[in-house]
């Protein structure tokens, strides 16, 4: 503008010291310097003007507007660098712990901060895949969080499990086909939600919202939830797998303590009756006519007797391990239970001594299928159990009860019960109680008792009776069952 004026000016005085130059000289004036003739110079310089003045300002516009959009990507990169890095650090402190209760709280509060949720939760699948569950949340009411359960394919977060994709929720979500999955006492103004899987494995969803505030969600907002989810659902599942790992640990342990115990028992209990056999073999051996017929046969059911007991704990090991080796094969035949029952009781005459037995066996006993040498195992184990935790003199009772599809099998003793602690674990293998009257256990007998219980399709608990000891007891079906 300063330009055009100069020049604007001096054209100005140059026609004008023209013109008087030519009167000086020429005595007479130059007509083409006349008053229109400046008249259109001037016109034609006010153009000229006006249109640079033009390009000049539209030139500045665009400068303006470039400089609008430079600015605008610089805020725009900044709030992506931002958001890449809150991502990278959020990334970070779910990879950084290892407990599952750890790592879902770090999920909740890094999508907290990277996206100014004021509530949030992680559901997870349950064991089959079939329903999600909130496993932890932030801001929903406990009650929420205590009994929400969906299936899949059912509200906001099923829906998102079975597609396997993102959702957004803007606005005013009452107008929204998920609208009937919105809690209608919470304002939610909007909602994300994405699944979480990990190498094509569901894990569960992650859900945000915001009910109050002026925030609301874009499409930005959904693909940094959803590139969040992916590091969230790693993390969640390499949680699992450590507290899976660390449970399964420590359950080998417990069996390998039980196991060193086992082995110990038991090799105390072989040696037990192997030095009597020895010794009353080498008496024989060396007494010759020393003894009379009615020591030798003493001697001789001493060796007898021990010698079955080692035989007895070599069949229970030999049971035990069939059993564990998978279910076993089992005869489905109609038995009669009470005959059963009475033949046991007489056959462990030698084992029950002097305690009193008293055996309750319904007359109108319906009849069950089974596998009988299964049954006869269960009893024998329940009696000998029965005969080390009571003390001499002592009362088992064997009582017989008909139920709806079954009939439940019962042996009580007076001895001093079960620790409550042990009551579900004393059927574990190698589990071994040493309070008994009769000495340790190998730990087998009521493993043997659940497991062939199991296998006919019944089941084997423990109770402590009042005023008695320990109450063990086993169902068997009334129909035949050949799966």
């Amino acid at each position: 503008m300063s330009l055009m004026l100069i020049v604007f000016v001096l054209v100005v005085a140059a026609v004008g010291l023209f013109s008087l130059a030519a009167e000086a000289f020429l005595d007479k004036p130059v007509e083409m310097l006349s008053f229109d003739a400046l008249r259109l110079s001037f016109v034609i310089l006010s153009t000229a003007f006006a249109l640079y003045a033009w390009a000049r300002e539209r030139e500045l516009a665009g400068s303006e507007r470039a400089l609008a959009a430079a600015q605008t990507r610089a805020v725009g990169l900044s709030n992506r660098l931002r958001e890449l890095s809150a991502l990278t650090q959020a990334g970070k402190a779910v990879s950084s712990v290892l407990s599952l209760d750890d790592v879902l709280q770090v999920v909740l509060e890094s999508a907290q901060d990277l996206l100014g949720a004021t509530e949030g939760s992680v559901m997870l699948f349950d064991d089959e895949k079939r329903y999600l569950r909130i496993a932890a949340a932030v801001g929903l009411d406990e009650a929420v969080e205590r009994d929400t359960q969906v299936e899949i394919g059912e509200s906001v977060a099923g829906w998102v499990a079975q597609v396997r994709e993102p959702l957004i929720l803007q606005g005013d979500v009452g107008g929204n086909r998920f609208s009937a999955f919105v809690p209608k006492r919470r304002p939610v103004s909007s909602a994300m939600s994405a699944p979480l899987y990990r190498h094509s494995e569901p894990v569960g969803v992650l859900n945000v919202s915001v009910s109050h505030g002026e925030r609301v969600y874009t499409e930005h907002d959904l693909q940094a939830l959803t590139v969040f989810a992916e590091h969230a659902a790693i993390a969640i599942a390499n949680a699992r797998l450590y507290e899976k790992e660390r449970a399964a640990r420590a359950r080998l342990s417990e069996i390998d303590t039980h196991r060193r115990e086992f082995v110990a028992t038991l090799t105390h209990d072989l040696k037990v009756p192997l030095t009597s056999i020895l010794g009353y073999t080498e008496l024989l051996r060396r007494g010759g006519e020393r003894f009379d017929e009615g020591e030798a046969r003493e001697f001789v059911e001493v060796i007898d007797r021990q010698g079955r007991r080692i035989l007895d704990m070599v069949e229970r090991l030999v049971v035990a391990s069939s059993l564990e080796e998978g279910r076993p094969a089992l005869a489905r035949e109609r038995l009669d239970l009470s005959a059963i029952l009475r033949d046991q009781v007489e056959a462990l005459g030698g084992l029950i001594g002097k305690r009193p037995m008293e055996v309750t066996v319904p007359e109108d006993l319906p009849p069950v299928y089974g596998d009988r040498a299964a049954i006869e195992h269960i009893v024998a184990n329940l009696v000998d159990n029965a005969v080390k935790y009571s003390p001499s003199g002592g009362r088992i009772l064997l009582d017989v009860t008909p139920g709806e599809g079954g009939v439940c099998v019962s042996v009580t003793d007076e001895g001093p019960g079960i620790p409550e602690e042990l009551l579900t674990g004393v059927f574990d293998r190698y589990r071994q109680a040493s309070n008994g009257a009769g000495g340790a256990s190998v730990g087998l007998g009521l493993f043997i008792v659940r497991s062939l219980a199991e296998a006919h399709g019944g089941r084997a608990w423990a109770e402590n009776q009042p005023g008695m000891g320990a109450k063990v007891s086993f169902t068997l079906p009334l129909r035949r069952d050949d799966r």
